[in-house]
């Protein structure tokens, strides 16, 4: 399980609090208002950063986000506001989540036979047999929008698909040379994601150019009122 959190900032605080001062009473409720639609807004700015980057679905980080923590307070042109931080929750998805192909085993087989042990067959016993094997398949994702890689995982063996006994084929991998050990392969968490350099930006950036006209729209109301 990882978390990620971000702090946000409004720009161009010099010029809005000339404003706050100069609606008195309605300046702090313009900035809790503001701090509102930060608590309602920002999700989507974050969702949408995401999935610009990564071929996960906003409902997917709707899910992980686990609500606002306050950070302390802050102050704004003489008034106390809370300093208040998205949270988000996840364990490392599946590759799945990130059209990963094929989506199930391959059933082709190779035009050249190999030699197992009869045990190995079904209604056969002892010896060898020459059998046809299933062609070697790799798996592919996109987590990255636009940039296909093929599956490796952490050990040194070819991942393989397998059913996860509802319907659904997940990625697994050997440890080593024998049968067992296995592990299923994953790859990223949200809150990875939302700390990525390039989202991050494209977070912070989003968020504090949405608040600042969240901010100017409620003075405006404010300074018109008078």
């Amino acid at each position: 399980m990882s978390n990620g959190s971000m702090n946000i900032s409004i720009e161009d605080y010099a010029k809005l609090c000339a404003n706050l001062k100069e609606i008195n009473a309605d300046a702090e409720k313009a900035i809790r208002r503001t701090i509102s639609d930060f608590k309602s807004r920002a999700p989507g700015w974050v969702n949408t950063a995401v999935s610009e980057e990564y071929t996960i679905k906003k409902t997917e980080v709707k899910q992980s986000m686990k609500g606002t923590k306050k950070r302390g307070t802050i102050n704004v042109s003489g008034v106390q506001v809370d300093n208040v931080g998205l949270e988000y929750e996840g364990r490392r998805l599946t590759p799945i989540h990130f059209r990963m192909k094929p989506k199930k085993p391959s059933t082709k087989r190779d035009k050249n036979k190999r030699f197992i042990p009869g045990e190995n067959i079904t209604g056969f016993s002892g010896g060898v047999a020459a059998v046809n094997p299933i062609k070697a398949y790799q798996i592919k994702v996109e987590i990255h929008k636009g940039k296909w890689v093929t599956l490796q995982g952490k050990y040194d063996t070819t991942p393989y698909l397998s059913s996860n006994g509802g319907g659904t084929y997940l990625p697994f991998q050997r440890k080593g040379e024998e049968r067992q050990p296995v592990v299923s392969i994953r790859s990223t968490s949200v809150p990875q994601m939302i700390t990525n350099e390039k989202v991050s930006k494209d977070i912070q950036k989003r968020i504090e150019e949405g608040i600042t006209k969240r901010l100017e729209h409620h003075v405006e109301q404010a300074l018109n009122k008078k």
